[in-house]
């Protein structure tokens, strides 16, 4: 039997193996470089205005008077409200909320002036499509706010004819006041709330795909044997000769995703850079071993390439960027914890703008690599023992 290649030696056959395989497969090569980064660079784009503007609301004016036709104009000028339709009809109004030409009505009554100006309250009333929760979120605070301002105003003036001095009305306007500041992400701008977020999660379904679809290639084309034997019989080897070209392309993709959001689109990193490079790197080495796991489990590209689908599509989910994880089930919150991106997520919102330092963030960072090992090591054995048999090979 002859000698075993050096371990340089089969380590280069290995790699320039791989490269070969991914040159001859233009496909295979743009799934782990173009491919992601188009789809990331689409999705950054869809959130670039970061905040959502003009949208369609119908506004049913019942008093017809100077005082609503004002009120009516603020709310038109407000930044994120559009005044789409007029009606006196509340079916006409139903019926464009459920074709989705707005979002929302806003009812001003009867008799709104001529109570307003006997002193006596008036109540305006809002009501908007609960199916969407990120549209009417702005929409209800822009909507409270128009006509909060517009109320005050009202009442001010009213003060100020009873004789009292403009600061003095105004105190007594408001003698309690809540003074609200947002940290963190100031302007709820969703280009950081939803879009730095899912720049990761896109990104782990390609890193995933990425090492299935290099393992699970061996084993439907049957050239098991050919790939071992290009690194010197050494599974380990060959493993991660397989899986270097995924893992220094999406490391790159990683840094340029820091570089775009940070330099390019302002959003500098306030935290520990250094906390959040590792964490994105561990990211892209758990990801990989979780592929590494479903091929070795399912020994079938087709099979292996369904289950990475199965976890990481709805991963982000399960992160706990839309819905608390605190407020999850157990069995949802049990599966989040299992899954790399939620860890990630966790570290990366402490980090990008918050401005955390690196210890708050350990922990997630030690699960991360914790998870890198494990996967690794059981995908490692899972195809030591089961891969290198015929009847393993050739199977779609």
């Amino acid at each position: 039997m002859p000698d075993r290649p050096r371990l340089a030696q089969a380590w280069y056959a290995v790699l320039a193996r791989e490269w070969a395989a991914l040159r001859a497969s233009p496909w295979d090569l743009a799934m782990i470089s173009v491919i992601p980064v188009g789809v990331c660079a689409l999705v950054a784009w869809i959130f670039l205005a970061g905040l959502p503007r003009d949208l369609p609301v119908v506004v049913m004016d019942l008093d017809h008077s100077a005082v609503s036709r004002q009120l009516d104009r603020a709310l038109d000028a407000s930044p994120g409200i559009s005044v789409a339709a007029h009606t006196q009809d509340w079916q006409e109004a139903l019926s464009l909320l459920r074709s989705r030409q707005a979002y929302g009505v806003v009812i001003l009554p009867e008799q709104l002036a001529s109570d307003l100006q006997t002193g006596r309250s008036a109540t305006v009333q809002w009501f908007y499509n609960g199916q969407f929760q990120s549209h009417v979120g702005g929409l209800g605070r822009d909507v409270r706010a128009v006509v909060s301002t517009f109320s005050a105003g009202i009442e001010l003036a009213a003060r100020e004819k009873r004789g009292a001095a403009p600061v003095v009305a105004r105190r007594q306007l408001e003698p309690l006041r809540l003074r609200v500041e947002t940290l963190f992400n100031e302007n709820s701008n969703y280009e950081f709330f939803l879009g730095l977020a899912l720049m990761p999660s896109i990104a782990q379904i390609f890193i995933t795909l990425a090492a299935v679809s290099a393992i699970g290639r061996e084993l439907r084309r049957a050239t098991v044997p050919d790939w071992l034997a290009a690194a010197g019989g050494r599974w380990w080897l060959a493993v991660a000769g397989k899986l270097v070209w995924p893992a220094l392309s999406f490391g790159l993709q990683a840094l340029l995703f820091v570089v775009v959001f940070a330099l390019g689109l302002g959003w500098t990193v306030q935290g520990s850079l250094p906390m959040l490079m590792a964490g994105l790197l561990a990211l892209v080495a758990a990801q990989l071993a979780m592929g590494v796991l479903l091929i070795g489990a399912t020994l079938t590209l087709r099979s292996a390439l369904s289950a990475a689908a199965f976890v990481t599509a709805p991963a982000f989910a399960f992160a706990g960027q839309g819905f608390p994880l605190q407020s999850m089930p157990a069995a949802a919150r049990w599966w989040a914890e299992t899954l790399p991106l939620t860890h990630y997520l966790q570290l990366q919102s402490r980090h990008w703008l918050a401005g955390a330092p690196a210890a708050y963030s350990m922990t997630d960072l030690l699960v991360l690599v914790l998870m890198t090992a494990g996967l690794g090591a059981l995908g490692l054995v899972l195809l030591q023992r089961r891969a290198h048999q015929p009847h393993a090979w050739g199977r779609k």
